[in-house]
């Protein structure tokens, strides 16, 4: 064997062990981000819709304040006593 054909040869086997090594590395990454993107997707499906919801009653109440405060009070007749009275 000549110095060039060893060395041809040589240069081919890094060639493909280069070629191994980071072909195994790229299909990694690309199921890990698949994964994760996966997850994000269907964590954003289950949760989010709830999440907005919630954060919409939130909204509403600190803007229109609590019904069910207004509603007893409205529902209680006047001169009755309050209840600081009553506990006298």
């Amino acid at each position: 064997m000549s110095y060039t054909t060893s060395l041809l040869r040589w240069l081919q086997r890094k060639r493909y062990q280069y070629e191994v090594t980071f072909s195994l590395l790229t299909v990694a990454a690309d199921s890990f981000l698949f994964l994760f993107i996966s997850m994000i997707i269907i964590a954003a499906s289950l949760y989010l819709p709830e999440h907005i919801v919630n954060m919409w009653n939130r909204a509403w109440f600190y803007y229109a304040g609590d019904d069910t405060a207004v509603a007893a009070a409205a529902a209680k007749p006047l001169g009755t006593e309050t209840d600081m009275e009553g506990a006298r």
